[in-house]
C-alpha cells in the first residue's frame, strides 16, 4: 500500500513539471535570434562598349575677325564727324572729313598747270611733225643740189669751191634741222607731261584723302576725333569691329600639335555670356613654335550670330586630342593596383573575383580595356577598396541597383 501512494507521488510531479515547461513554453514572447551571413554593399556597372574622348581646356581671349583702327593718310583739322560708338557701317560709308580750303587750291593750281603743259605738249607734238617734215624735205634737196655739183665737178664744169660749197650747206642744214629737231623733241615727250600728271594725280589723292571713308564692314567701338580738332596718322580716328565674326587663340605644346588639324569643331565656353558652350571651328593650326613660349598658335573662329560674344571676353577651349569609338571600357575609379597587378573585381555568383586586366586610353571617367573583361561582366565600381578574392558582396547600387 504504501508502495502505491510513492508512484503515485512521482505522478503527480512528473505531470507538474510537464505542465511548469508547456506554460513556460507558451507564455514565452522572446523572437528566436536569426543569425545573417555578413557581406559588403557594391555598386556595379555592366562592362561595355563606349566611344572614349580625351580632351584638354584651353584658356583664351576673344578677339573680331574684323578689328580695323582707321587712320587718315594725312594731317588736317576735323571738318564733319559722320559717326558715333555703336553705329553700323559698310565699306566705303564716310567717317569723317578733314577741312579741304588749302587743298582744293593746291588741286585747282595743279590742274591749271596740268592743262596748261598739254597745251605745250600738243604743240610741241604738231611743231615737231612738222618741223621734221620741212627738214626732210631740205635735206633731200641739198642732197640733190651736193650730188648734181659733184657731178658738174667730176665733169670739169663746177669748181672745188662750189662743191666745197654744197657740201657744207648740207651739213649746216643737217645740223640746224637736228638741233630744232631735239629742242621739239623734249618738249613734246611723254615725261614732259607726265610729271605735271603725277603732281595732279598727288592733288586729286589728297583732295580725296580728306573724307575718310570705312576699309570694310562693322561695328564702329572708338571715335577719337572731334570736329575742330587735328586728326593725324599717329593715332587712329575711329575703331571698327565685326562681332558676327570673332576668334580666340590658344596655344598647344608639342605632343599635341600633331592631334589638331585644319576645320576640327571644337566647344568654346565664354562664362560671362553662357554656361552652354558655343561651337568653334579650328582656321589655322600654326607650323612653328612661338620662339618665346616654345608653344603652338591655334586660331579657332567662333560662331557668333547673336553678337553676344564681345571682343576681350575669357573664353576656355575644349579641344579633343584623342578618340576611340566601340571600344570596351568601364569606369576609372574600377581599377585597383595590387601586388603590382592592374585588377578589377567583378561579381560572380554573389562574390568577388579579381580579374587581371590591360587597359588603354583614360580619359579620367572612363578608360578603355584592351584584355581581360568580357561583355556584360558585372564591375565593381564603388567598394571595390574593400572587397578581396571571394569575399560576399550584394549589390546596392549601378546598373544592376
Amino acid at each position: 500500500m504504501k508502495k502505491i501512494r510513492n508512484m503515485g507521488k512521482v505522478r503527480i510531479l512528473l505531470v507538474a513539471l510537464m505542465t511548469f515547461g508547456v506554460l513556460t513554453g507558451c507564455s514565452g514572447n522572446k523572437p528566436v535570434a536569426v543569425v545573417e551571413e555578413k557581406y559588403i554593399p557594391v555598386e556595379v556597372e555592366m562592362a561595355g562598349h563606349k566611344t572614349l574622348i580625351n580632351t584638354a581646356i584651353l584658356s583664351g581671349k576673344i578677339s573680331s575677325e574684323t578689328d580695323v583702327s582707321v587712320v587718315p593718310k594725312m594731317a588736317g583739322k576735323v571738318e564733319s564727324v559722320n559717326v558715333k560708338v555703336g553705329d553700323t557701317v559698310q565699306a566705303g560709308d564716310v567717317l569723317f572729313t578733314l577741312e579741304t580750303t588749302d587743298l582744293n587750291t593746291a588741286y585747282q593750281l595743279a590742274e591749271a598747270s596740268y592743262q596748261n603743259s598739254k597745251e605745250q605738249w600738243v604743240s610741241a607734238k604738231s611743231s615737231l611733225a612738222r618741223t621734221q617734215a620741212i627738214a626732210a624735205e631740205k635735206i633731200a634737196d641739198a642732197k640733190k643740189t651736193l650730188a648734181n655739183t659733184k657731178a658738174l665737178y667730176d665733169a670739169g664744169a663746177a669748181s672745188k669751191s662750189q662743191l666745197d660749197q654744197a657740201e657744207l650747206g648740207l651739213q649746216e642744214l643737217e645740223s640746224s634741222y637736228a638741233g630744232q629737231i631735239e629742242q621739239l623733241t623734249v618738249q613734246a615727250s611723254d615725261s614732259s607731261l607726265n610729271l605735271v600728271e603725277v603732281q595732279l594725280t598727288q592733288a586729286r589723292e589728297s583732295l580725296d584723302n580728306a573724307v575718310v571713308t570705312a576699309p570694310v564692314a562693322g561695328v564702329v567701338s572708338q571715335v577719337n576725333v572731334q570736329i575742330g580738332n587735328m586728326a593725324s596718322s599717329a593715332q587712329a580716328g575711329v575703331n571698327l569691329t565685326n562681332a558676327s565674326s570673332v576668334y580666340t587663340t590658344v596655344s598647344v605644346t608639342e605632343n599635341l600639335v600633331n592631334r589638331l588639324k585644319m576645320n576640327d569643331e571644337v566647344k568654346v565656353t565664354v562664362p560671362s555670356v553662357s554656361e552652354e558652350s558655343f561651337v568653334g571651328r579650328i582656321e589655322n593650326v600654326s607650323p612653328a613654335a612661338d620662339p618665346k613660349t616654345q608653344l603652338y598658335p591655334i586660331k579657332i573662329l567662333i560662331e557668333n550670330l547673336d553678337g553676344l560674344i564681345k571682343p576681350g571676353m575669357f573664353a576656355k577651349v575644349e579641344l579633343t586630342t584623342d578618340e576611340k569609338p566601340d571600344v570596351m571600357a568601364i569606369k576609372s575609379e574600377a581599377v585597383v593596383l595590387k601586388n603590382e597587378k592592374t585588377i578589377v573585381y567583378v561579381v560572380v555568383d554573389d562574390k568577388a573575383t579579381a580579374k587581371e586586366i590591360t587597359t588603354g586610353l583614360d580619359t579620367g571617367v572612363d578608360i578603355e580595356i584592351l584584355k581581360g573583361l568580357d561583355q556584360g561582366d558585372k564591375v565593381i565600381v564603388k567598394g571595390q577598396t574593400l572587397v578581396d578574392e571571394g569575399h560576399k558582396v550584394k549589390i546596392v547600387g549601378g546598373e544592376e541597383s
